[in-house]
Parts: structure tokens; C-alpha cells; sequence
């Protein structure tokens, strides 16, 4: 099983060719008409015919699916049940999916492909939620950038969730199986399944004995509790992330006029993706249009400041003309963001671990933390690592920092995570 990491992807890329453009003055705009610089004589020969699935119905639940959850959802009579019976079934129903950053499917096709990442698994909560009658919606998070362990920027940092209000009974015990299913997570990092990781927000009380909770539901534990930027989105924006992650995929395999089609229609879908247009600026890259490529990148930094992924492709592009001072410039910017952001280097820190070298993945977690000391993410993972060393002293500091600065249930997580070890090793003495 891979690894969880979510996101939208992207490729950054060395630029060849020639030409010259002024980087925007930042601030964010936004674009009514992408077509301007959608220009398909680069990969399409003239009079020549191709297409995609410009409507591909993504948000459809397949008929053997609704059979299954009318099963599940028939014994239930409030709100409260349905949603804990539509959770519990998308943990059953996927949990030996494997995860996949590289392709995305439909709902129709996840049955026959058995692959799923954050967008499909979304896109199937929010479709089982709403047929159950459970308010949904999609909601991006705008998670820190992760890069390779080069320092290279190799994930974008938009990420999709689920997130909606429930009312739930004023006694019922909300913290049940499917949370604690993330307590393997910490001594069984790399285990084979993957649970639902559930994180529920603070409760109103209402007259009647019920409470309004909300909820959000995420694929990967690592982002469910890190205190980031998220907005809700719609339905539009979600079908262009759609594309745009197939636009990847076609490009890995270098398939360029497939890829500049899924482009085309992620913009066409929302003109103000920031994805599709770094994504532009790749795909002219590839086939030498330099300006053009510049261009697209310009755009997806005026309509967000903070892509950093763009600047970094614009320096590239800059210095393969001469402008050496306009690169140099972007280039200070991305590696300024890039050392103080402690998320940079909790992602070294994840890419030590994952080839076993505990000992610097330490080192790197300890930087994380001088530049963020309240995150409680960054104990957890040192957690982790001092026990694949067997430091348990360690691990007991690090839990008992993690817990000092959770929250809500995942304090009381944390808690119960530290008695358990000292019973163990008190036990053990």
C-alpha cells in the first residue's frame, strides 16, 4: 500500500526555448475567458480530430451502490444513524483500495479499477452521504506544499475533503470504532489498509436534545489535523480538478495532446484554477512555446500570489532566456517560503521515514518544530520515529507534547496513547 498523500498533481519542469515576459505585480485577479491563451495548434494538427470526455458524470452513484447502502441504511430512523452507517460503509467498502496519486476515476470505473485517491473518495462520500439525505460538501484545503526529498516541488496544495453538519443524539458516543481505528496509525505506520480518519467540530445543543455537529472526513490522517486554510467549493470546481489530475496522468505518459485536452477543459470548467493554469504552462513547456508557458504561469501567480510551484517554473523559464535577475528573484522568494514553512521540512521528514532513515527524519522534524512549536502533527511523527528506534522515553515526551497541543477528541487520542505506553512499559519493568 502507498503511502497517503493526496493532492492535485503537478510537474515542475526545465524550460528550452525562447522568449521573454514581465512577471505580474501579484495581485490576485480573477479570469472570465481562459481562451486566450488556449491555443491548440501546438498539439493538435490542423484538421485533425480528437476529443474527451468533457462530461464525465463524476458525481453519479452507480446503481450496485445505492443497493448496497438502501441495505444498510434500512434499520435506521435519524440522521445521526444514517451518516454512522454511510461512513461505516465506505471504510468497508474501500479499505483495501490502493492508493494511487497517479490515476483518478470515476465512481462507475472505482469498482473495476480498485484505485482511489482524494478526489474519487470524496466525490464517492459526498454522492453516498447525499443519497443517504446527509448534508455534504466539497471542501478544499489548502495544505501545505510536500516535496521530494531533493527539495524539489513535486505536489500541488490543494486538497479535497468532505465536510457537513449532522444532528446527533446529546448522549450518543461519537467517538467509536472508526476513529479509534487511527490508533494503529502511530505503531503501524505502513500498514496495509487505511481507515476513514473522522475529525468532529464543536457542538451545539440544542432544545430537543439533539446537537449540530460538524463533521470532515478525509483520506489522509495527515492533513485532517493540521490548522490550515479551507474554503467550500462547488461542484464546477471539483470537475476541474478532475481534469486537471487527468491532464497529469497523460502527461506522465506523454501524451500531450491528450493531456493539453484535459487542460483545456479544466479551464474551460473554471477559468480561475491555478492547477490547470501552472499545468498550461508545463504542457507549452514541453513543445517549446516558452512565452506562452510564461504567460500561463504569470496568470495562475496573479490569481494566487502563494503558488509557489508556478514561481518556481517561471524562474526556470526566466533563466533559459537570460533573465537571470527575474529568476533569481523568484527563486529567493520560493526558497525563502520554502525554510521557513516548518510543513517542508515535516515533508523531508515523511520522505526520510518512508526509506527508513529515522535518525535524520528526527533531525528534520526537530527543525519543523522550531519553526512551529504548537503543531501537534510534528510530535506524533516524532513519535514515530523515536519508536522505530526504540526510544520509548522519547515517544512518551513526544505524545505527551502532541497531546499538550491537540484538541477535542484528538487530546483525549493522545491521552490514552500515553497510558497505554507506560502501562506497557511499566509492565515490562
Amino acid at each position: 500500500m502507498k503511502k497517503i498523500q493526496c493532492f492535485t498533481i503537478y510537474i515542475i519542469l526545465a524550460l528550452l526555448a525562447s522568449g521573454c515576459s514581465v512577471l505580474s505585480d501579484g495581485n490576485a485577479v480573477s479570469i472570465n475567458d481562459p481562451t486566450d491563451l488556449l491555443v491548440d495548434i501546438y498539439f493538435i494538427e490542423e484538421g485533425e480530430a480528437f476529443s474527451i470526455d468533457t462530461n464525465p458524470n463524476i458525481f453519479e452513484l452507480p446503481d450496485n451502490y445505492k443497493r448496497e447502502l438502501d441495505q444498510v441504511l434500512l434499520a435506521t430512523e435519524s440522521e445521526w444513524e444514517r451518516y454512522r452507517e454511510v461512513r461505516r460503509w465506505i471504510n468497508r467498502s474501500f479499505k483495501d483500495f490502493d492508493f494511487d496519486t497517479t490515476e483518478t476515476f470515476s465512481l462507475v470505473e472505482l469498482g473495476a479499477r480498485r484505485k482511489i485517491n482524494c478526489l474519487s473518495f470524496s466525490t464517492m462520500f459526498v454522492a453516498a452521504a447525499r443519497y443517504a439525505d446527509i448534508p455534504a460538501n466539497f471542501q478544499l484545503v489548502f495544505a501545505p506544499p510536500y516535496w521530494d526529498k531533493n527539495g524539489n516541488n513535486w505536489v500541488n496544495n490543494q486538497h479535497i475533503n468532505v465536510t457537513g453538519t449532522v444532528k446527533a443524539p446529546l448522549n450518543s458516543d461519537y467517538t467509536d470504532s472508526l476513529i479509534s481505528a487511527t490508533s494503529n496509525a502511530l505503531f503501524n505506520p505502513t500498514g496495509s489498509g487505511y481507515p476513514v480518519f473522522i475529525k468532529h467540530g464543536n457542538i451545539v445543543a440544542k432544545a430537543n436534545e439533539l446537537r449540530t455537529q460538524r463533521y470532515t472526513v478525509d483520506i489522509n490522517p495527515a492533513i485532517i489535523n493540521v490548522t490550515i486554510r479551507r474554503e467550500l467549493i462547488g461542484e464546477h470546481q471539483v470537475l476541474s480538478l478532475y481534469h486537471s489530475n487527468k491532464s497529469m496522468e497523460a502527461l506522465l505518459k506523454n501524451d500531450l495532446l491528450r493531456a493539453y485536452a484535459h487542460t483545456k477543459e479544466a479551464l474551460i470548467v473554471d477559468s480561475n484554477s491555478v492547477v490547470a493554469w501552472n499545468n498550461l504552462g508545463v504542457l507549452y513547456s514541453k513543445v517549446g512555446q516558452t512565452v506562452l508557458s510564461i504567460a500561463a504561469y504569470e496568470r495562475a501567480i496573479a490569481i494566487d500570489e502563494r503558488m509557489y510551484s508556478a514561481k518556481s517554473n517561471l524562474a526556470t523559464a526566466y533563466r533559459s532566456q537570460g533573465e537571470i535577475g527575474l529568476a533569481q528573484e523568484l527563486e529567493r522568494q520560493v526558497e525563502d517560503y520554502r525554510n521557513q514553512n516548518p510543513y517542508y521540512h515535516s515533508a523531508l521528514a515523511d520522505a526520510s521515514m518512508a526509506e527508513g532513515n529515522y535518525g535524520l527524519a528526527i533531525n528534520q522534524l526537530q527543525a519543523a518544530v522550531s519553526k512551529k512549536q504548537n503543531e501537534h502533527y510534528f510530535y506524533h511523527q516524532l513519535a514515530i520515529a523515536h519508536q522505530q528506534l526504540g526510544d520509548m522515553d522519547a515517544v512518551i515526551e513526544d505524545l505527551t507534547k502532541a497531546r499538550s497541543y491537540a484538541r477535542g477528541s484528538e487530546k483525549a487520542r493522545f491521552s490514552g496513547k500515553v497510558r497505554a505506553l507506560q502501562a506497557i512499559l511499566t509492565g515490562s519493568n
